[in-house]
C-alpha cells in the first residue's frame, strides 16, 4: 500500500492555531477579521477544548455561565440562551459549536490533527509544523492555544496497562455514556473533576472507593436555573456584566471585600461568610475579605469557617478530619465547588482511602493494591489532574532558533516575556499559558488574543517579519510575575500552579498572582513604548 501522507503539499499560511478551545476559536475568529490567512489545528474530533475532552458525568463551569461565553460576538449575545447559572459540559460543547457556525469558522479548523514537531527557519522567518497524520502546515506565526489543563496526567505507579476492567481519565473521557449502576468503582484523585464526579455517579455504584492524596477546599455551587426573564435581563445587563469581569481582579463578577477579616467583629465575620457561603459559584474565593491571602490570621479565620460546615455535614468525624486540608489554608489553591459531595461520605457503601496513609502501589488485574490490601473494582476513574501550564505546550515539539525545543529552554521552570513570547523563540506567540492571568479564563484569554491581533497588525502594517523577545525583556518579566505573590501565602503553596502535582517537574510559579487589571496595564505600556523589549524586523 503507497503511504500518501508525505505527498501532501504544506498548507501555507499567515497564522497557524493550534487548539481549537475558547481562546483558539477566538484567535481565529479575529485573525480572519484582521485579512490574516489562519488557521486551527486540534487533535480532537470536535471543537470547545475543554468542554470536548472533559465529558465525564458531572463535569460543570465554575465561572457564571453569561460571564464565559464571546463577549465580542454582538449577534451570539443575543441568540443564545444560558439554561443555568454554572452549566454543565453538554451545553458548554454546543456553545461552541454554535460560536464556531455562526462566525463561519467551521471551514478553517482541521480536527483530528495532532501537531508532533515545529521548526523556526531563521532563514526566511516562518514555520514548519508537522503533524501526526503527515500532514505539514508552513506558517509566518504559531500560535499556541492549547490551554493550562490539557495534558492528562496519570499515577506515577506500575501496572496501568494491567487492568482488565474499564478506566477512563476524566479528561479524555469517552463519547459514548460510561455504566456505573451495580459496578464497583474506584477514583483516584479529588480535585475539581474527582469532586464532581464522585457526587454524581455516588447514587448509581455497588461499591466507590475515594483515593485521596490530599484533600481540596470545596465550597457549595449553590446553581440554580436561569429562565427567559432572567436571560433577557442579563443580556440587557452584558455589558455592565462584562466591564466588572475586566475589572475584578480574576475576570469573575465579584470583587473583594475592602476590609481585612479581622478589621470587623466576629459576628459580622461570620455573618459575612455565611452569606458567602450561601451565595452561588466561586463568591466565597473572589469576594472574601481582601487579607485572606495576605494574612495568617485572615486566612485561618476563614480556613476554620469553612473546617466546621464540613464537620457539620461529615457524621463521622475521623472522615471529615481527613477531608478537611491541613496543607495549605482556603485559596492557596483554586478551591472546587461542589454540590453535595461531603454527604456523599455518609453513604455507607463509600470509602475513603487515605493514600498519605495507604498509598496506592500498583494497578492490578482486577483492580488497585495499596500498601495495605487490593481494592477489586470494575471501573477505575484517573481524575488525576494534568501536567498543568507548560505540559500541553511541551508536547507540540516546538523547536527555536539554533535548535532548541521549548522542553529543554524551561527546563527549570517557564521563562516568558508577557506571558505571551519566549526568547528564541520569534513569531511564536502563547495564549493561555504561563505567566499568564488565570481565573474566568476565557476573560483571562479574551486580552490576550486582542493584544496578539494588535501585533500582528502592526507587522503588517509596517511590513516587518519577524518579532522576538528580548532576553532581558524575558527576565524581568520573570522577576515580576514572581514579585506578584511575594510576601503572600501563596508563595509557599503546593499546588499544580508550581507544579507541585507532578513528580520531578521543578518548583516554579507558573501563574500570574498581580490580577488581571495590572496585567492588562503592563502588557499596554509595552505596545504603547513601541513594543518595547521586543525586536521587531
Amino acid at each position: 500500500m503507497t503511504d500518501n501522507r508525505q505527498t501532501q503539499p504544506p498548507v501555507e499560511l499567515d497564522v497557524l492555531i493550534v487548539g481549537a478551545g475558547v481562546a483558539g476559536i477566538h484567535q481565529l475568529a479575529l485573525a480572519r477579521e484582521n485579512g490574516l490567512n489562519a488557521r486551527v489545528v486540534d487533535e480532537a474530533d470536535g471543537v470547545g477544548g475543554t468542554w470536548f475532552w472533559n465529558r465525564y458525568p458531572g463535569a460543570r463551569l465554575d465561572s457564571e455561565s453569561y460571564s464565559y461565553g464571546y463577549f465580542f460576538d454582538e449577534q451570539l449575545r443575543k441568540e443564545w440562551s444560558w439554561s443555568e447559572e454554572f452549566v454543565g459540559q453538554p451545553e458548554l460543547e454546543r456553545y461552541f459549536n454554535a460560536a464556531v457556525d455562526r462566525m463561519g469558522l467551521r471551514d478553517s479548523i482541521d480536527l483530528g490533527v495532532r501537531v508532533v514537531g515545529a521548526d523556526f527557519d531563521e532563514k526566511n522567518n516562518y514555520w514548519t509544523i508537522r503533524c501526526e497524520s503527515g500532514a505539514v502546515y508552513v506558517a509566518r506565526v504559531l500560535i499556541s492555544a492549547v490551554g493550562l489543563l490539557s495534558a492528562p496526567q496519570y499515577p506515577r505507579v506500575p501496572g496501568l496497562e494491567r487492568f482488565t476492567g474499564e478506566s477512563h481519565h476524566t479528561a479524555r473521557w469517552p463519547k459514548e455514556p460510561v455504566d456505573f449502576h451495580g459496578k464497583r468503582v474506584a477514583v483516584i484523585g479529588t480535585g475539581s473533576s474527582g469532586v464532581q464526579i464522585i457526587t454524581e455517579i455516588a447514587p448509581q455504584v455497588e461499591r466507590l472507593y475515594v483515593l485521596q492524596r490530599t484533600p481540596n477546599w470545596c465550597t457549595p455551587i449553590n446553581n440554580r436555573e436561569i429562565d427567559a426573564a432572567r436571560m433577557q435581563a442579563l443580556r440587557d445587563s452584558y455589558d455592565q456584566i462584562h466591564q466588572t469581569c475586566m475589572t475584578s481582579p480574576q475576570a469573575f463578577i465579584h470583587t473583594p471585600r475592602p476590609e481585612g477579616a479581622l478589621d470587623v467583629t466576629e459576628r459580622e465575620r461570620i455573618e459575612y461568610l455565611q452569606q458567602l457561603w450561601d451565595a452561588p459559584g466561586m463568591t466565597m474565593y473572589v469576594k472574601n475579605f481582601r487579607d485572606i491571602l495576605t494574612s495568617q490570621a485572615a486566612n485561618d479565620a476563614v480556613s476554620d469557617f469553612i473546617a466546621q460546615k464540613i464537620k457539620d455535614r461529615v457524621r463521622d468525624p475521623a472522615i471529615a478530619e481527613k477531608l478537611i486540608p491541613a496543607d495549605h489554608g482556603f485559596g492557596m489553591k483554586r478551591p472546587v465547588l461542589e454540590n453535595g459531595y461531603y454527604e456523599v461520605f455518609n453513604r455507607p457503601h463509600i470509602e475513603l482511602v487515605d493514600m498519605g496513609t495507604e498509598p496506592l502501589l500498583e494497578v492490578t488485574e482486577h483492580g488497585l493494591r495499596t500498601s495495605a490490601r487490593e481494592l477489586e473494582v470494575d471501573v477505575v476513574v484517573y481524575a488525576t489532574g494534568f501536567d498543568a501550564v507548560t505540559g500541553s505546550i511541551v508536547r507540540l515539539g516546538v523547536r527555536g532558533t539554533n535548535g532548541q525545543t521549548l522542553g529543554d529552554y524551561w527546563t527549570d521552570g517557564p521563562q516568558t516575556n508577557l506571558g505571551m513570547m519566549v526568547h528564541g523563540f520569534p513569531n511564536f506567540f502563547i495564549i493561555g499559558g504561563p505567566h499568564g492571568p488565570t481565573g474566568n479564563n476565557p476573560r483571562a484569554s479574551e486580552f490576550q488574543v486582542q493584544w496578539v491581533t494588535s501585533c500582528l497588525r502592526h507587522m503588517r502594517e509596517h511590513s516587518l517579519s519577524r518579532i522576538e523577545t528580548t532576553r532581558e525583556a524575558e527576565r524581568e518579566w520573570v522577576r515580576h510575575v514572581n514579585g506578584t505573590i511575594r510576601g503572600t501565602l501563596t508563595e509557599n503553596a503546593n499546588s499544580w500552579g508550581f507544579g507541585s502535582n507532578v513528580p520531578g517537574k521543578p518548583r516554579a510559579y507558573l501563574l500570574y498572582g498581580g490580577g488581571q487589571p495590572l496585567y492588562r496595564a503592563q502588557c499596554r505600556e509595552v505596545a504603547d513604548r513601541s513594543y518595547a523589549g521586543l525586536t521587531l524586523s
